[in-house]
């Protein structure tokens, strides 16, 4: 693959992003606080975008989005979690490096960084270094368990952060999955969402035995009338052999794309799908091609279901670590390696 043409897959995932926060301020239209603030978000992305280009040309590859997993505690424990097999791992990073790597991404052009887990919310600290860095959007995904007035009170006042709960569908499989009371819990911090005008989203691992209820119309406009206006539909990813029945069948992977282009017909929504159809950005987006990882204990990853890594946070800045030989060879070798979890 040459340059220019990679150049090219890059420059269509940032038409990709652009597209998301233009979809942004449409459906925030009737929140002329937040429409406003989309608005001005598409137009410091265009910046942004310009920045990592002019990076690409010095032989700097920024990818456009961050995965941080901000902690490997959580307070659930969900079966056939991929993220439980680092729980027990000490030595996370403080949230003193976790604010200067918010604005060592935000000088390099990072666009979006996702705040996943374990369950983020635990370590509420880091919601204070994302509030100021304002210039970066970050969709914070919980389990929703510990939101309360006060931390949607903090979101409602930084409209850079979007809290995204999950949810395994209705009622039997996110209780039986998640544990008992969890969806009515969800249920009542929906309600508390809507209520404060916030926009937040919901993100639903799709399974082999859920795919059909949480892709269903019926299923997603009962949750966008509680005023969920972005859904992430995220492929199941086995922690060991004993789960894979729990994958995405051939049939269901093939009729995703087809059944996200009907729901982004029929609701005023945006809808996410992870990690996507890569094959129109030339393969896989890991190792900052499109993002990166960042774990707990601040190594630098590929992504978060390929745990290695040859940079530490804590002993270089994130400039080097992008740089590293690891991170090259997996950019330069994805149109033949494919996913690793597969070589």
């Amino acid at each position: 693959m040459t340059p220019s043409t990679e150049l090219g897959y890059r420059d269509r995932f940032t038409s990709s992003l652009f597209r998301l926060f233009s979809d942004t301020c449409r459906i925030s239209r009737f929140n002329p606080a937040q429409c406003l603030f989309w608005y001005r978000t598409f137009l410091r992305q265009k910046r942004k975008a310009h920045q990592r280009k002019t990076a690409e040309k010095e032989g700097l590859v920024v990818p456009p989005v961050l995965i941080l997993s901000a902690t490997n505690r959580c307070n659930l424990k969900c079966k056939g979690c991929y993220a439980s097999s680092r729980q027990g791992i000490t030595g996370e990073l403080p949230v003193s490096r976790i604010t200067s790597l918010f604005r060592e991404a935000s000088e390099l052009g990072v666009s979006v960084i996702l705040i996943a887990g374990g369950e983020p919310l635990l370590k509420p600290e880091i919601l204070w270094a994302a509030g100021k860095q304002k210039d970066i959007i970050f969709p914070v995904f919980t389990n929703g368990m510990l939101l309360h007035s006060g931390s949607i009170s903090y979101f409602q006042h930084h409209n850079n952060l979007i809290p995204v709960l999950s949810a395994e569908g209705g009622k039997h499989r996110t209780d039986n999955r998640r544990g008992p009371g969890v969806y009515t819990r969800l249920v009542q911090n929906m309600e508390q969402l809507q209520k404060a005008r916030q926009l937040y989203g919901l993100s639903m691992t799709l399974t082999r035995d859920n795919f059909e209820e949480v892709t269903h119309p019926v299923w997603l406009r009962t949750h966008h009338r509680l005023g969920c206006k972005l859904f992430f539909l995220v492929e199941y990813v086995p922690q060991c052999e004993n789960d894979l029945n729990l994958c995405l069948s051939e049939e269901q992977k093939a009729l995703l794309p087809q059944r996200m282009e009907q729901l982004r017909k029929k609701i005023p929504a945006l809808f996410i799908s992870l990690p996507g159809d890569e094959e129109k950005y030339g393969g896989c987006l890991a190792a900052g091609r499109g993002f990166a990882h960042i774990s707990a204990t601040g190594n630098l990853e590929p992504c978060p279901f390929v745990p290695y890594s040859d940079s530490n946070l804590l002993e270089t800045d994130l400039k080097e670590a992008l740089q590293s030989p690891f991170m090259k060879t997996i950019r330069e070798s994805h149109h033949l390696l494919g996913c690793l979890l597969y070589t």
